[in-house]
């Protein structure tokens, strides 16, 4: 159950938080104790800032690397997609839990438990999330229809996108 004055996740069965000790059995929330998912648009919105972040950041790796490389179209291929995967994963996996989109919309990605995910299933998230936006977007496609508002890449490395 989650707590919404401090945001901790605790056992469905749980009488008060284990962290804060806020009495869970009479919540009086809009959304009883469960977790706040965060929907499509809202998330839309943090993917389209990381986006123009990303997009920045990319013309300055790239004009460095077309400097370096000679222009090599491999490197700079590969270096953007090292450093996309680096850029969602190093946030997703940090203390704040979200990339700069995400941290500007107010949201953030836990895993089954409530905690912060690790470095290693944020990078399969984020590889999962490539490939799925290359196949016509349907990771993307699966948010609005899923229960708790999971996109397929979610469901696959086992994380929820929450807000904060």
């Amino acid at each position: 159950m989650y707590c919404p004055k401090c945001g901790n996740f605790n056992e469905d069965t749980a009488v008060s938080c284990s962290e804060c000790n806020a009495n869970l059995s009479s919540i009086n929330s809009p959304n009883n104790g469960q977790l706040p998912y965060a929907g499509f648009w809202i998330r839309f919105a943090a993917r389209f800032i990381d986006g123009v972040f990303l997009y920045i950041f990319g013309l300055i790796i790239g004009v460095i690397a077309g400097v370096l490389f000679q222009g090599s179209l491999v490197f700079i291929l590969l270096s953007s997609i090292i450093v996309g995967i680096s850029y969602f994963a190093g946030f997703e996996s940090s203390e704040k839990q979200a990339t700069i989109g995400k941290q500007v919309v107010g949201i953030k990605v836990i895993d089954y438990e409530g905690n912060r995910i690790s470095f290693g299933k944020a990078v399969v998230r984020s590889i999962v999330k490539d490939v799925t936006a290359l196949m016509l977007g349907i990771g993307y496609i699966a948010i609005p229809f899923s229960e708790k508002k999971q996109g397929l890449y979610d469901m696959a490395a086992e994380t929820f996108v929450v807000y904060k």
